[in-house]
């Protein structure tokens, strides 16, 4: 019967033959899984998964451990009653309404969280027991209690990355400073919806980078996959090798790299529990994203100690009030780092538009709202050249305080601002300035501890001299001549040029030493509407006390110009009544 004995062989075997199929289409579900979870990855990667922190069997490497018998795979899948999602997950997941990313700045339209993200959340959310398993391995269950931590996000997503939101070629033309999803680098991973998700930079499997990251994150290179700032490449902090120092508080945290440059984007910012969430700044008081570094522990000049001095940018007071898109006309009042300095962009040359205020708007002088300053004026003249101010301040007969409208080129004069001066024969300037120089805001408003070579920062950023000052400048009337008085007026113009009455010139001396009477006076710093010679008299001084006012007689209050050092004046000063007085 030998022919029979096939069948027979056949039939008696086809238990066994039926068991391993079914053992292969188990294994290949298996197999299926990390593809299902987080897009495909390499077998080396899924080998890896024993030796990371999800691996939660007795011997695991990680300190959350089960005491049962269990597979290393169990914990998240399971070939039968899985979660009808994807995954084949091995977790229930908590019926839980989560609170989303909010910011000003988002333009994705963010959903409930979906996809891998979901699966995700099932033990990093915090809410379910880590052995809350819909098919738990065999014998006793396990005893594994919710996560706890720092990454047991709860229910509040709005501290961390936005996660579940279409990431197409549209928000990235739309945001403007967003990487073409198809020129992402391969390690990134979009779902098959095109949405960001947990496992679009985290590999659940892997952990050969820190924290499950897909790629190095040294210098960002994993957060510029899709972050493009303007004018990164070059700044500061995409480029500086200062280390933290060990005074004050640890900028970055723990595993971070050694230098500015290596940590990047993580210098600022936190992809998880971000203190600040709008943002995700990582500190909760917004100076202190910047003072961290900058208030001596990493950056080489302490600004934050400039901000203890009586006369300062009042940064502390209506914090989180900046927006990137703000305008100045319609702003809500404040002054933040993020006013002057683009911390995407702002390189280390000194002061200027293409220097530490690259990358900031600005107010040109016509009053436009510009993307980018390409003047230091044209960034302070989003606070100071807008309206008029309500602070105490002097008041003059032109009757404004906008500074954009006094340093305007088409006055009658002006302080070289914004362009050189209009006395193309003006004497007694110090060596290294003449009738084409032009200075800037910070010429005059700086630090009062700056000197060139010196390791004070250069700024507005504090000063022992209102409003701002380098140097003392003495607006109180009367007030004794002396070097130190002036000092902010003689880094300039050489005091015993202008003392000396020399031919041609105004008899300063008269004035300035004789009768006490102040430089602002008679002239605003930064220019005049009306006459030549900086001329805008002092009606009121900061206190309100009347100084200047209008002829006894024919109630004018003029200077008239009647050539190099000589005028006439209409006016009555310190109680003397000029109707007109000439001068010389």
């Amino acid at each position: 019967m030998p022919t029979h004995a096939p069948a027979t062989r056949a039939k008696a075997d086809s238990p066994g033959r039926e068991r391993v199929a079914r053992s292969r289409r188990v294994a290949a579900a298996w197999l299926l899984i990390a593809a299902a979870v987080a897009a495909p990855t390499s077998t080396h990667a899924q080998t890896q998964i024993a030796r990371t922190k999800h691996n939660l069997v007795a011997t695991g490497p990680g300190t959350i451990r089960s005491d049962e018998p269990a597979g290393t795979c169990v914990f998240c899948h399971t070939p039968h009653n899985a979660t009808p999602t994807r995954g084949l997950w091995n977790r229930n997941l908590p019926a839980v309404t989560y609170r989303l990313y909010e910011s000003s700045t988002s333009q994705g339209q963010l959903q409930q969280p979906t996809g891998s993200s979901r699966l995700c959340l099932s033990c990093h959310d915090g809410v379910l027991a880590m052995a809350n398993l819909r098919v738990p391995p065999k014998g006793a269950p396990t005893a594994l209690g919710p996560l706890t931590g720092p990454t047991a996000f709860g229910s509040d997503l709005s501290h961390g990355h936005p996660v579940s939101f279409v990431y197409d070629s549209a928000l990235a033309l739309k945001r403007g400073d967003l990487a073409d999803p198809v020129a992402l680098p391969s390690a990134i991973r979009l779902d098959d919806k095109r949405e960001v998700q947990c496992a679009s930079c985290h590999d659940p499997h892997d952990d050969r980078q820190p924290n499950f990251l897909r790629m190095d994150n040294r210098s960002g290179a994993l957060c510029l996959s899709c972050h493009r700032p303007r004018n990164w490449s070059g700044s500061a902090h995409a480029t500086s090798s200062a280390t933290w120092n060990g005074i004050g508080t640890n900028p970055w945290p723990p595993g971070a790299f050694a230098t500015v440059a290596q940590n990047a984007c993580f210098n600022c910012h936190r992809p998880h529990a971000a203190a600040s969430p709008q943002r995700l700044l990582a500190q909760a008081a917004e100076p202190a994203n910047c003072t961290v570094c900058h208030g001596g522990g990493v950056a080489s000049k302490n600004i934050e100690a400039e901000f203890l001095k009586p006369l300062h940018h009042p940064i502390e007071v209506n914090q989180w009030v900046h927006e990137p898109g703000e305008n100045p006309n319609t702003m809500p009042g404040h002054v933040a780092c993020a006013d002057c300095h683009d911390p995407h962009a702002a390189g280390s040359a000194p002061l200027g538009a293409s220097g530490r205020l690259q990358g900031v708007s600005g107010l040109t002088l016509s009053g436009s709202l510009i993307a980018q300053a390409s003047f230091e004026h044209e960034v302070c003249a989003k606070c100071h050249g807008v309206r008029e101010p309500t602070t105490p301040g002097i008041t003059r007969q032109s009757g404004t305080r906008n500074i954009r409208v006094k340093i305007d080129p088409a006055n009658r004069s002006y302080h070289p601002v914004a362009t050189s001066g209009l006395n193309r024969t003006i004497l007694g300037l110090e060596p290294g300035y003449t009738a084409s120089s032009v200075i800037t805001c910070t010429s005059c408003h700086n630090n009062d501890d700056w000197t060139p070579a010196g390791t004070r920062p250069r700024g507005p950023h504090g000063s022992r001299y209102e409003p701002i000052l380098g140097w003392q400048y003495q607006t109180n009337d009367p007030a004794v001549e002396s070097i130190q008085n002036y000092a902010l007026c003689y880094q300039c113009h050489n005091r015993g040029f202008l003392l000396g009455n020399q031919a041609g010139t105004f008899r300063h001396k008269g004035h300035v030493v004789d009768k006490r009477v102040s430089c602002a006076v008679c002239h605003d710093a930064h220019g005049s509407r009306q006459n030549a010679h900086l001329i805008d008299f002092m009606r009121r001084d900061r206190t309100g006390k009347p100084v200047v006012s209008p002829s006894s007689t024919q109630r004018r209050l003029e200077y008239i110009s009647l050539g190099a050092g000589r005028g006439q004046c209409y006016l009555v000063c310190h109680g003397v009544n000029h109707e007109p007085k000439s001068y010389p």
